[in-house]
């Protein structure tokens, strides 16, 4: 990647976006460029926070170690997003694991670095700031959904949330491009491996997703965003969908008219 396309993305991304072109050409010089194969870790839990990471091009999938011993996936980044910045201001530890899906392209600042960018820019700083109040409004909004909303609509909430980020036209579907094993999408949407492989089953043969060898492609969006609303109702015995219902509703109305 050349020196132009590291400067553009960074200059596109949330952080550094419409900020003074001082504060641009500050934050980009003082940054270094890292090459990072696939399934390599850039930093483990409870590390400490030493390096903020902008992703330019591959896949990173953030994972967490429960006290069980389980791990978690808790979300997979696209290019264009920061990680680590929030715990690196903060001298905190990494509260998750980073480590990359595919072979990716990374820019990086350590945390002395950082802090003294935001003290000598506190425009980015409070940007930073901003940042910082979406994520954690996504993350109330995500954990609400684990509390409150049944396994199918999260579930379709996780494969679209996955398909904005990665998603591909293909035929008549949209594909998810990252590798996503079934456990992934298990702990992404908060159940279990049997659970998903239910209403994947229920699914595949209703015609709403196809997978094959670690692939997922959505053949009916529609159908997973009416999930999402709560619109239509799935279980892994059978699927109720709007357009069901208003078949349903026609054929009633057939039937209740007078004959000639």
């Amino acid at each position: 990647m050349q020196r132009h396309e590291i400067s553009e993305c960074l200059l596109a991304s949330d952080l550094l976006r419409g900020q003074t072109p001082s504060a641009c050409e500050a934050f980009i010089n003082r940054g270094h460029l890292i090459h990072t194969p696939a399934q390599t870790y850039l930093f483990h839990q409870e590390d400490p926070a030493e390096l903020c990471y902008f992703l330019l091009a591959g896949k990173v999938r953030l994972a967490q170690l429960t006290p069980e011993g389980k791990q978690i996936v808790v979300e997979i980044l696209s290019p264009k997003h920061y990680f680590g910045l929030f715990v690196t201001l903060a001298k905190q530890t990494y509260s998750v694991s980073a480590g990359t899906i595919e072979d990716s392209i990374i820019y990086c600042w350590d945390r002395g670095t950082v802090r003294k960018l935001m003290l000598q820019f506190p425009q980015i700083a409070l940007k930073s700031i901003e940042l910082l109040t979406k994520r954690f409004s996504h993350l109330q909004d995500r954990l609400q959904k684990l509390a409150t909303e049944r396994v199918e609509q999260r579930v379709a909430y996780a494969l679209l949330d996955l398909s904005r980020m990665f998603g591909e036209k293909v035929g008549d579907g949209d594909e998810i491009t990252v590798k996503l094993c079934r456990q992934d999408l298990a702990e992404l949407a908060g159940t279990n491996i049997y659970s998903i492989s239910r209403i994947f089953r229920k699914w595949e043969e209703d015609g709403i997703v196809v997978s094959h060898r670690q692939k997922v492609v959505l053949c009916n969006l529609e159908h997973l965003q009416l999930l999402v609303e709560g619109k239509s109702q799935t279980n892994t015995f059978g699927v109720i969908c709007a357009a069901a219902k208003t078949n349903t509703d026609s054929s009633s109305k057939i039937k209740k008219s007078p004959r000639k």
